[in-house]
């Protein structure tokens, strides 16, 4: 179909920019996804928790909040490494994204620990709904953080190889592609930060 000077400028008229970039907005739909599929697994706690005859009550393991501090540690740091590329610092750029890697690492062998803990307790993975849901939904997430530190490892690799780029990082100019996946990338760790807060929270106020 073939398209007159007079019906383009019209097109452009009535097309409105939103200022969001379009992997931007799918990032963001998936994560309103992924935030009902919680919202899901923590209502069907509630509910399962007014059964008294199958629920048995315990406290949430310490380790959890270490995890906590953690994960909240690792949002920070990594918002830092997108300030430091947006001020063209790519050394302490690639560092801090070297630190939040590791310290996603540590997040999971916490939540191992947490889940080790529970099984000394006396509540496996299965014979108690109450520990179950603790491990389903702590399992959950912490797909969502093997995921986020699969990308990381990525950029991460990209981001070492590139230290002598020519065209930018060597003229102390940011790469415009680049650093709209790290924002994105920022974004979602911030995303899971925020839901594992709002998960200990949620857990802790129901296993007193």
């Amino acid at each position: 179909m073939n398209f007159t000077l007079s019906d383009k400028n019209i097109l452009k008229d009535k097309t409105e920019y939103t200022g969001v970039h379009p992997q931007k907005f799918a990032l963001w739909l998936a994560m309103a996804s992924m935030s009902m599929f919680f919202a899901a697994l923590t209502s069907a706690l509630i509910v399962k928790k007014g059964d008294y005859q199958v629920w048995e009550n315990f406290k949430l393991p310490t380790i959890f909040l270490y995890s906590t501090f953690t994960i909240v540690v690792l949002s920070a740091c990594i918002h830092l490494s997108l300030i430091s590329y947006r001020q063209a610092k790519f050394k302490r750029f690639r560092w801090l994204l070297f630190v939040s890697f590791l310290l996603g690492f540590l997040f999971l062998a916490l939540q191992l620990t947490g889940w080790k803990t529970l099984n000394t307790m006396g509540l496996p993975l299965t014979g108690n709904i109450a520990g179950s849901f603790v491990y389903l939904i702590t399992s959950m997430h912490a797909l969502h953080i093997i995921g986020g530190l699969v990308v990381t490892l990525i950029f991460l690799i990209f981001a070492i190889r590139s230290r002598k780029d020519p065209i930018y990082e060597l003229r102390d100019i940011i790469n415009p592609k680049r650093q709209l996946n790290l924002e994105m990338l920022v974004s979602y760790w911030h995303f899971v930060d925020i839901v594992w807060v709002y998960l200990y929270i949620f857990l802790f106020l129901n296993y007193q």
